[in-house]
């Protein structure tokens, strides 16, 4: 049995929980992150970041190496199959490829002394001693233990909701990177289908994310291999020319888009769910990413502002990232249905809103707008838990 009673214990060293990692670190905590795999890797998916979660790489100090080695988006392109639609100005929007920023916050937290333990595979955990075992016979005592363990999270699933398995959302999703000359975020939008298309870097690598509503439960896999002819065929009501160059050596994945039923509370004794092990969501507001950091960066600056009183930086987190994060997880089951209208009067309602109206741009704004750090400030003196000093801005 490893003491290390002064740490608090983080299961899964992805984005949520080197972004965790990180804060806790900064703010004087200090943590340990058990990751199962045997080194971080993220099979060569992109991800998209908006302001939202940005100020908090920026004050966790990556995110002027992160934009060197990634785009930058102000404007969207919107069209049908084969037809314009729209284009507006969008808020700031970041893309790059995850590995990109899990390589930048791995670097970072172990530059502040963060310790990462690979091959350490959850097994169980003793909440009232705060112990917990590995599959590798390893044990440790932590101070308190996050799970930032995904949608399959085996520690909400032992807590929390054991009955309620990940279901199938009724979308099946490609993606890919290819090359392209696209400057901005481009969306095609179908009956029962659409195609996103952003670059990623400055040197043509565009990634692109098809998706299709289908009622195959298709395999909830990151790792599922297809080919660029199943990808046309599923998607031959579009240009072809929407998609980047790709040749047969560009490796494409199809996968089930999953999800959760959301949760009366997102901690216990002792634990604190963070990122898609609380919350998973369909991703085409391009939110889920961006809500786990905005978890993560939360419960550190908490654990700072309420002196590492867990119980009392629970009941706060619970209550501010819960009303957050459902209201994000309706909006995006929303937007895939906005996205996918069959039915032509309904179609051309809603063409002419993205074509004559500012509510795309406005919608994504008041999203982007949100700064979980100035929520908890709110919260804390509102309620009449001001911190003894300001958390920093």
């Amino acid at each position: 049995m490893t003491d290390d009673s002064k740490k608090i214990g983080i299961i899964g060293g992805g984005i949520a929980g080197l972004t965790l990692g990180c804060t806790l670190l900064k703010e004087g905590i200090p943590t340990i992150i058990f990751e199962k795999s045997s080194e971080t890797a993220s099979h060569g998916a992109a991800i998209s970041i908006s302001s939202n979660a940005l100020r908090l790489l920026d004050r966790l100090g990556i995110f002027d190496s992160l934009k060197e080695q990634s785009f930058i988006h102000h404007k969207a392109i919107i069209q049908s199959p084969k037809k314009p639609i729209c284009e507006f100005r969008s808020p700031m929007v970041l893309t790059t490829r995850r590995q990109t920023l899990m390589a930048l916050l791995l670097q970072q937290y172990q530059s502040l002394g963060g310790e990462v333990l690979f091959n350490h595979s959850y097994q169980e955990f003793n909440p009232s001693r705060c112990e917990i075992t590995f599959k590798n016979k390893e044990q440790y005592v932590v101070s308190h233990l996050v799970a930032c363990d995904g949608i399959r999270s085996s520690i909400r699933d032992e807590f929390f909701t054991p009955k309620h398995q990940p279901k199938y959302s009724g979308y099946s999703a490609w993606r890919g990177i290819g090359k392209s000359n696209l400057q901005s975020i481009h969306f095609s939008l179908g009956p029962n289908s659409h195609v996103v298309n952003y670059p990623i870097n400055k040197q043509g690598d565009v990634s692109f994310v098809a998706v299709t509503k289908e009622e195959y439960e298709f395999k909830e896999s990151w790792r599922e291999e297809g080919t660029l002819n199943e990808l046309l065929e599923d998607f031959a009501l579009y240009d072809p020319k929407i998609f980047p160059e790709m040749d047969e050596s560009m490796k494409l994945y199809k996968w089930g888009i999953y999800i959760r039923p959301s949760l009366k509370s997102m901690v216990s004794q002792n634990i604190t769910l963070v990122g898609d092990a609380a919350h998973p969501m369909v991703p085409f507001l391009g939110q889920g990413g961006c809500m786990a950091m905005e978890d993560a960066y939360a419960f550190g600056i908490l654990c700072k502002n309420t002196n590492y009183d867990f119980i009392k930086t629970q009941k706060i987190y619970d209550t501010i990232r819960g009303k957050r994060t459902k209201k994000i997880q309706k909006m995006s089951m929303m937007q895939g249905k906005i996205y996918h209208m069959k039915n032509p009067v309904l179609v051309s309602a809603r063409n002419a809103v993205m074509r004559y109206t500012n509510i795309p741009g406005n919608d994504l704004k008041r999203i982007h707008e949100y700064d979980v750090e100035e929520a908890i400030k709110v919260y804390m003196y509102t309620d009449g838990h001001a911190p003894s000093s300001p958390a920093s801005s």
